[in-house]
């Protein structure tokens, strides 16, 4: 794109920096809100119902001609370093015919759980336009009412307009790796010749100008937890979560309703969300339901957003028989303005001998399937907790109620409640050697704790006999 006498500067005196703020947002998929799905490049004059008027109006995108919507990706995203950031992704836009114009566009933030997640820069023609990296939801909702992009006429026999978008998703940011967003910008472009500077630069003269972003009722979707299911799933069972966001008290999902195989296998589930003391829980916007060899399920919307699901969400089908696989887990993703935290002293620490555990919840991180065993063990007490086979992600629960102790009232250790874990538990793996973990809590124990040769146990959760949620560390 060749630059006009004023060193880069628009007829309409605004800087080219001035006039692209906000490309950085250049994302989300589908359409600007309120504007058509048809042709974009149109002479004003003749712009009705989308015809193409007199003269030739016309863009190229890399060469091809378009109808003004380019699709850059998808682009998949892991956390890196900023050293380590994916290369740009890069389209050139030409004038066809004749000297043009040309706006650009995005659709308004749409609520999706990388909009804030997800930093992107984009360089026109060697500048950056964005002053750096910012969130994509935040540069849509700039760039949703458009901005003017040519430096006074894109003329067919100058240079095109390079446009580089770049996205970055931070180390420090939460874990989306796997998903995956298309960023979309939509062109629309009219003929110099027809429209002079005063109109094009005067009050309505960006097509784009009337575009209102409407507030969601989600303004970020986050990843909040992670559900494991065994061999049959029933309604009115309980699952413990394993927590995905930092902070997150402790929450299950209770089973509103399921469909199964002729079998019994579970191959779809309805289910309501809900904290340890079994009221709801945040909004969810999100669910993914894994079963069979795609550890990365494409999340489906809760729309509107609710604690509860709106009927059964399934798990995929298997492209082999047209049938469903089964049920193995479901990811939930919440409204991240729904969601307490559980600072500000609404957790407990366990590292007093004055607090008991009611419940235990232990994830396992493991590389191989594993047959398992635990139980109570030392201060008289004994009772299996927990038995079954786990695989690397698998979560179960421990509880005090299954603990069995010696003596009157059936609690002579030390007094307290009676259906409390403790002193100790053991893990036995395939009938090997034990791990010991101490829960009683005259021994420090928190979430995030790792336990076994390989650190292949973790604590992922817990709840006091009053009910209070285990704090984690201060990692966690």
């Amino acid at each position: 794109m060749t630059p006009g006498d004023g060193a880069g500067r628009r007829a309409s005196g605004l800087s080219r920096r001035r006039l692209l703020a906000g490309i950085g947002g250049v994302g989300a998929v589908g359409m600007a809100s309120g504007i058509g799905t048809g042709a974009y490049l149109a002479d004003r004059e003749t712009f009705a119902n989308n015809v193409f008027g007199a003269g030739t109006v016309g863009l190229t995108v890399d060469g091809t001609p378009t109808n003004g919507v380019v699709t850059v990706g998808p682009l998949a995203v892991d956390r890196t370093t900023f050293a380590d950031r994916p290369e740009p992704e890069t389209f050139e836009v030409e004038a066809s015919a004749n000297p043009v114009r040309v706006w650009l566009a995005t659709d308004c933030p749409d609520g999706d759980s990388l909009g804030n997640a997800l930093e992107v820069e984009v360089v026109v023609d060697g500048e950056s336009v964005t002053g750096g990296y910012r969130p994509l939801a935040e540069v849509e909702r700039d760039l949703a009412t458009g901005v003017r992009i040519d430096a006074g006429c894109l003329d067919p026999d100058g240079d095109p307009i390079v446009v580089e978008v770049a996205p970055y998703l931070p180390v420090d940011s939460p874990d989306v790796g796997g998903q995956a967003t298309d960023l979309t910008v939509r062109l629309y472009a009219e003929q110099c010749r027809h429209v002079s500077e005063e109109q094009a630069n005067a009050p309505g003269g960006n097509p784009f100008a009337d575009v209102v972003c409407e507030e969601t009722d989600c303004p970020e979707c986050v990843p909040f937890g992670k559900a494991d299911f065994g061999a049959s799933t029933a309604v009115g069972d309980v699952l413990p979560l394993e927590m995905l966001l930092d902070g997150a008290r402790p929450h299950q999902i209770e089973i509103t309703g399921v469909e199964t195989k002729d079998d019994g296998e579970v191959v779809g589930v309805a289910f309501r969300l809900r904290d340890a003391d079994g009221d709801s829980g945040p909004d969810m916007c999100t669910v993914a339901v894994k079963g069979g060899p795609d550890r990365d399920p494409d999340p489906v919307a809760v729309d509107p957003v609710d604690p509860e699901t709106d009927g059964i969400v399934f798990a995929p089908v298997n492209p082999k028989n047209g049938t469903r696989y089964g049920v193995s887990n479901v990811t939930i993703g919440v409204c991240i303005d729904t969601v307490e935290t559980g600072g500000g002293g609404d957790c407990v620490v366990c590292d007093d001998e004055a607090v008991s555990l009611a419940s235990l919840d232990i994830g396992y991180r493991g590389s191989d399937e594993q047959s398992i065993a635990v139980v109570s063990t030392k201060g008289g007490t004994s009772g299996t907790l927990f038995a079954g086979r786990v695989a690397d992600g698998d979560a179960f629960t421990l509880d005090g109620s299954d603990v069995t102790r010696k003596g009157k009232n059936g609690n002579t250790n030390g007094g307290g409640p009676a259906d409390r874990l403790g002193p100790e538990i053991e893990i036995a793996v395939d009938g090997g050697a034990t791990i010991p973990i101490h829960v009683s809590c005259s021994e420090p124990l928190a979430v995030g704790m790792r336990f076994g040769p390989a650190d292949e146990f973790e604590i992922v959760g817990g709840t006091t006999t009053d009910d209070e949620p285990l704090c984690g560390t201060e990692a966690n």
